[in-house]
Formats: C-alpha cells, sequence, structure tokens
C-alpha cells in the first residue's frame, strides 16, 4: 500500500492488525519520500523514510496532545524521519552499495580479530628454537619461527603448500558483503499462511572465519612483539633430547604417555595460553570495535539508533538502521516473487494500482487477499528509489551487536622437543601435543583445567551483525524494540 503522513486510518489500522497487538508494536514505516534530491551533507534534503513509534502515539494521543505541540514527556515526538544511506565521500554510490560495504567492514574486521587472536596465542606456544624442526614435511612443525625474520623459510613454504591443498582460497579481505534479503519468521501476520517455495529466515553474513589450516591474514597482523624465539630451552618440558620417538629408532625409547615428554609442566601451558589470549584480546578486540563504530559513523550518517546499539537485551543490542535502495530495478525479482509465491495477482498489485485497491475499510479485510498481498513484500528484493515509492515497501540495511559463540577448529598446538634416531644419527623433532579448549569471552581468556580434546578457541564475545530485510508501509520493522534513542549525525 502507498501511504502518507497520517496520525490515523488506513496504514495505522493495517499496523495494528498486523501482529495483533498494538501495544506491542514499534518502527512502523509510515512514509516513503523520494521527491527530494540527494545531498551528502543534510539528511532533509534527501529520499527518506518516516518510522512511527506507535507505543509513543499511544502517549501521544491518550494524553489529548494536538499537532504542532511542543515536544513533551506527555506529547512525545512519535514519528521519526530516516534517510537513506548516503556515503559523504562517495555521495554518487548507491545506498545499496554504501550498505554493502558496512557490512563488509564488519565482516572483515570479526575475521581479522578471530585469526590475530589466533596465531598470535599459536606463535606465543611454540616461540622456542627447541620447537623448530629440521624436517618441513611436518606441517604443523614449520610456524613456531613463523613471526622470526630468516627463519621462516619452511613456514612459508608450508602455508603456501596448505593454500594450494585447499585450492588456494583467497585471504580474509575488507571486500563489500554481498546482498541476501532476510524474513524473520514472525514478521508477518499470524493469518497470513507462508506459500509454498518461500521460507522465512535470517541469511548468514559471514561472519564465521572458515576453517583453514593457516593465517588467513598477513603476518603483520600478529607478528609484532613476537620476532624472536624464547630460550631454549623451554620452560614447560624438560632438557631437549630427554624424550624419545620410537619411529624407526634402533633404540629409541618413550614415556608410557608418548607422544607426550616424560615430563610438561601443563600449569605452565595454561598460564601462557591465558596471558597471551588475554593480552590479544585486549589489543585486537579493541581494534576491531573501533574500526566497526567508526564505519558506522561514517558511512551511516543519519542512521537510526533503535533502542541503543550498545544497550543489550539478552544477547543481543538494540539497532542501528537505514533505507537503501540500488540502481537497478527490481521489475523481474517481483515477476519471479509472484511466480514462486503462486499468487500472479502480486505482480499486478504493485504496478496497476488503483484507489480502492490501498484502502482497508474495515477489521475483517485484514484477513483478505490485500494483507496477503502486502506480507508478500518481505519477500521483495531491492530495487530503485522509484520502484520503493510505487511499491509501497523499502529495503533497511540493519546492524547490531550480539553475542557469538563461534568455536575455531583449528587445533591450538604445543610442540615438545623430542629426538627420532635411526641407523642414520638423530635429529631433533617437535611432537605436536593438543593443548586444552580455551573460551574467549568479555571477561577474559579462560583455559581448560586439564589437557585433551581439540585444543579449539571458542569466541563468546559481541560481534556486529547485519542484514537487509523488506518492510511494506504501515508494517512493523523486525528486530525492534524500546523506543529510539539516537540517530548519527
Amino acid at each position: 500500500m502507498r501511504g502518507g503522513r497520517w496520525l490515523g486510518g488506513a496504514p495505522l489500522l493495517l499496523a495494528a492488525l498486523n501482529l495483533g497487538s498494538a501495544a506491542a508494536q514499534t518502527g512502523i514505516v509510515s512514509l516513503i519520500d523520494t521527491n527530494v534530491a540527494p545531498n551528502a551533507h543534510f539528511y532533509r534534503n534527501r529520499a527518506l523514510i518516516e518510522v512511527i513509534d506507535l507505543q509513543l502515539l499511544g502517549t501521544w494521543r491518550r494524553n489529548g496532545c494536538k499537532i504542532g505541540t511542543k515536544p513533551s514527556g506527555s506529547c512525545p515526538t512519535f514519528e521519526f524521519s530516516v534517510p537513506f544511506l548516503l556515503d559523504p565521500t562517495q555521495p554518487l554510490k548507491s545506498s545499496l552499495d554504501v550498505s554493502r560495504d558496512i557490512g563488509g567492514v564488519m565482516r572483515y574486521e570479526w575475521q581479522r580479530f578471530q585469526d590475530r587472536t589466533r596465531w598470535a596465542v599459536s606463535m606465543d606456544l611454540n616461540r622456542s628454537i627447541s620447537a623448530a624442526t629440521v624436517l618441513p614435511a611436518l606441517p604443523y612443525a614449520t610456524r613456531p619461527l613463523g613471526c622470526t625474520p630468516g627463519l621462516n623459510v619452511t613456514g612459508e613454504a608450508a602455508i603456501t603448500a596448505a593454500k594450494l591443498l585447499a585450492g588456494n582460497p583467497l585471504d580474509i579481505t575488507d571486500s563489500p558483503a554481498t546482498y541476501a534479503l532476510s524474513v524473520p519468521a514472525g514478521s508477518t501476520n499470524p493469518n497470513f499462511r507462508l506459500p509454498s517455495g518461500l521460507s522465512y529466515g535470517m541469511k548468514d553474513d559471514r561472519v564465521p572465519l572458515p576453517n583453514y589450516q593457516y593465517p588467513r591474514v598477513a603476518r603483520t597482523q600478529y607478528c609484532p612483539g613476537r620476532e624472536f624465539p624464547a630460550i631454549l630451552p623451554d620452560s614447560a618440558y624438560p632438557l631437549p633430547g630427554s624424550v624419545y620417538m620410537p619411529n624407526t629408532s634402533v633404540y629409541g625409547i618413550s614415556g608410557p604417555k608418548y607422544p607426550l615428554p616424560l615430563a610438561f609442566n601443563w600449569g605452565e601451558v595454561h598460564s601462557r595460553i591465558k596471558n597471551s589470549c588475554d593480552r590479544a584480546v585486549k589489543q585486537y578486540y579493541k581494534a576491531y570495535a573501533d574500526n566497526v563504530l567508526r564505519a558506522i559513523a561514517t558511512k551511516m550518517q543519519g542512521g537510526m539508533h533503535w533502542n541503543g546499539y550498545t544497550k543489550w537485551q539478552g544477547s543481543r543490542s538494540g539497532v542501528i538502521f537505514a533505507p537503501v535502495a540500488g540502481a537497478l530495478p527490481n521489475t523481474v525479482k517481483v515477476t519471479n516473487l509472484a511466480a514462486k509465491a503462486g499468487l500472479p495477482q502480486f505482480a499486478d498489485y504493485l504496478t496497476v494500482r488503483t484507489p480502492a485497491s490501498q484502502r482497508i475499510s474495515n477489521p475483517s479485510r485484514s484477513h483478505g487477499k490485500l494483507v496477503q498481498l502486502e506480507d508478500l513484500k518481505r519477500w521483495l528484493e531491492i530495487g530503485t528509489l522509484t520502484d520503493a515509492s510505487a511499491q509501497g515497501s523499502v529495503n533497511l540495511f540493519q546492524t547490531w551487536q550480539q553475542v557469538l559463540r563461534v568455536v575455531d577448529r583449528r587445533p591450538l598446538t604445543f610442540y615438545a622437543h623430542a629426538r627420532s634416531c635411526t641407523f642414520g644419527g638423530c635429529v631433533n623433532v617437535p611432537v605436536p601435543i593438543l593443548m586444552p579448549d580455551t573460551v574467549v569471552s568479555p571477561a577474559g581468556c579462560t583455559v581448560a583445567p586439564a589437557a585433551g580434546g581439540l585444543g579449539t578457541m571458542t569466541f563468546a564475545l559481541p560481534a556486529a551483525r547485519f542484514a537487509w530485510v523488506s518492510v511494506p508501509e504501515g508494517f512493523p520493522t523486525p528486530g525492534l524494540s524500546g523506543h529510539p534513542e539516537l540517530r548519527i549525525q
């Protein structure tokens, strides 16, 4: 439906009927206004949407407030202008591309933080000369000196070989995110029957780091302060040569827990992991948060804070959102959506407009075809500003913080010094030993009390998430709670 500024009538009725209880509603898109020219400095001079907080509107009405009344606690402001995204440094870039840039920064910065932390801990665990190897065929063993200038030839060779075996995937880069529309469950009328071929769901924003067995960031990201190896012998285990690997040995011996050394100081290892992890989180997580907030402040000028980006309810914060539009029309997407949903009249409904079709005359129509067609707009992918205005539906780019539990299954490994002897003599080799699991949380890094397991790291930290959602005029915005708190200027 195509709306306008209002204090009652069809849009409000539709919003109240949409999810049942108007008292629980918030963030109703009331108007899509595209009749303004883009301007890099003043949000009132570029395309925008109007969003109404129904709870504040209810307060305004109950207290008998009048249009033009000075805002106050009893007569609150209930309608808010939110401009389409615009990058001040690139004002000709479409708002969709601006949102993809922001999503790309968030994805890259989280992956960068995770990989930097993982490899900082790995380097600190294995900086002893006694962890080095003369056998480059052992892939893990070539990494301990990975930060030491002039001693990393085999390490670089092993990483190159591992990338080739994995299909030579690219390292993580600061590239734009891929647009993918999300349709959260519960965002439509409970009487709406989901057509076959469609599904609810939040699209993966690809924040977790792929599980590759080598660094995904440059060594300069985690090596500073770790360029030189520790003095031999390592304090976690006895003098070199005190443990032997049988292998093809003539006279090799080993302890009862081979390949573990005869003696191993797990307390030292736990302490080393925790201290290294805590230092990495303190340094790298701060950089992550700073860079994400800088991107939001720079590229989401005019974005609406709803309930506060740092205000938490459970595992999620409030939402920052802004409308977006692309450079290409969505005509083909409309036709495809109508065909997939088995509702061919949907395409005509969006293109052949009549005054009668835009009105909801009484509550009984909320169960009819008009509301079903309005609900179908939740699956309407992005088009141009003209499309948004004509179709009465707008795509919003949303970002919020959420505590993620991401398990990095690349094992944390300690290399105990050992010796392999054959008829040809003896050579020193590192024996990979899996470390205890580590949990990285806002309270700091926690190391399991015992050895064993995969030796993985679990990140339980607030991360910036993002999604694109489609919101028809007169309908609530998914994911919002509370009230508007701040617009970035």
